[in-house]
Formats: C-alpha cells, sequence, structure tokens
C-alpha cells in the first residue's frame, strides 16, 4: 500500500471519530446523550407534585366538612342508600303542614332516635343535619326552616344526572356540583334572618331555569 493511501485512510479515520465525538457532544448538551457525559450523575426523580397518595386531594376534602362527624362526608363515602334512608325519613319527621321542613321541630315519638338516627335539635354545639335531594327539576325538600346563627350540616346527593346548588348568602353565595350518587357535605351558618334562594347551576333540561328552592332562616 502506498504511502498516500496509508495517509489518506489515516486522515478519515481521524476525521470520523472527530465527527463522532462532536455528535455525542451535542447530544449531552441537550441532555440527549444516551450515557452520562462529563462524570455527571443522572438527576433524581422529582417527588410527586401531589405529595404521595394525593394528600393535597384529601385536605381539600376533608375542608368541605369542616367540624363534622366522620363517615358521613363526601370524603368518607356515605353510601347512597344510607342517605336516601335518611333523607327520607327527615322529610317525614319534619314536614309542616305548609309542606316546608323544619329540623327544629320537637316530636313526641322517639323510636327513630333511639336507634341512633336523631337528626332533629342541635347538641353540645354540633351542626345540625340537613338533607337535600337534588333531581329533574327540584330539589327535596325544597322549602327548609332554619334558624339564624345555627350551624347546619347540609348533607346532599343528586339522584338523577350532575346538578348543582348554589346557596344565596346575601352578597355572595355557596356553590355545591352534586353528582349522582355520591354524597356532599357542607357546613353553613346563616348569620342573618331572612330568605335564602337554592337554584341549579349545571344544566339539566328543559326545566332547569326552574330548578330552585327557598330556605326561610328566623
Amino acid at each position: 500500500m502506498s504511502e498516500r493511501h496509508f495517509t489518506t485512510r489515516r486522515g478519515f479515520i481521524a476525521g470520523l471519530g472527530f465527527g463522532a465525538v462532536s455528535l455525542y457532544g451535542a447530544w449531552a448538551a441537550y441532555g440527549a446523550a444516551p450515557l452520562p457525559f462529563g462524570g455527571k450523575a443522572a438527576a433524581a426523580p422529582e417527588p410527586d407534585a401531589h405529595g404521595g397518595g394525593h394528600g393535597g386531594h384529601g385536605a381539600a376534602e376533608a375542608s368541605a366538612e369542616a367540624g363534622g362527624h366522620g363517615g358521613h362526608g363526601a370524603s368518607a363515602g356515605m353510601a347512597p342508600e344510607e342517605f336516601r334512608f335518611e333523607h327520607d325519613y327527615f322529610i317525614q319527621r319534619f314536614t309542616q303542614k305548609d309542606g316546608s321542613v323544619n329540623p327544629h321541630v320537637s316530636e313526641d315519638t322517639h323510636s327513630h332516635a333511639a336507634e341512633g338516627h336523631d337528626h332533629g335539635h342541635d347538641a353540645g354545639g354540633e351542626p345540625v343535619d340537613v338533607y337535600l335531594m337534588a333531581q329533574k327539576f327540584s330539589y327535596s325538600p325544597d322549602m327548609l326552616r332554619l334558624k339564624a346563627g345555627q350551624a347546619y350540616r347540609f348533607r346532599m346527593m343528586a339522584d338523577d344526572i350532575t346538578h348543582g346548588a348554589s346557596i344565596q348568602l346575601g352578597a355572595a353565595s355557596r356553590i355545591i356540583r352534586l353528582r349522582p350518587n355520591t354524597v356532599t357535605a357542607q357546613v353553613i351558618t346563616f348569620t342573618k334572618p331572612g330568605e335564602y334562594l337554592v337554584y341549579c347551576t349545571v344544566y339539566c333540561g328543559q326545566a332547569h331555569d326552574a330548578m330552585q328552592g327557598r330556605i326561610v332562616v328566623a
């Protein structure tokens, strides 16, 4: 082999090697190199933004029933069947002659209370339980009579499709999204007497605009 051919071949190999090193250097600069470059250790994976186990969501669910009983709120998963039973009893027990529902009306029959289902008068500063069912195109009950300054634990659920419940609180309002067969709990205190409107905030059909309820606070 002539010296000219040997020199040409050596130059070709050297050029090929230099090109490969340059290409690898470009990969490394953009973080795309298949192997560590320059002796740098691989970056440690970033921690889960939810803090592991979705703790952020848990905190949000707990605030939905601040100061309430565990086991009855949305975070605790009250069964739809249990909600329907309690709702029906709530309506049956506290319905007045004008059709409104007043959980403060005393009752002589305490058989249900003896079974641990007394949701009437406030005891020991605990919120009074109120049950509200949303369905096309009404709330049940559609009229509640409550007291100013008393805390109420609203247990709510949609019976058919997704609805909303906007409870007017003077200049502001509390908006709750109600999903089918999912029980949601909110503790609300009305500070002033008056009549408060409840209306659906999720379009649910032709009579959506007529889906309203009232809360009369004395």
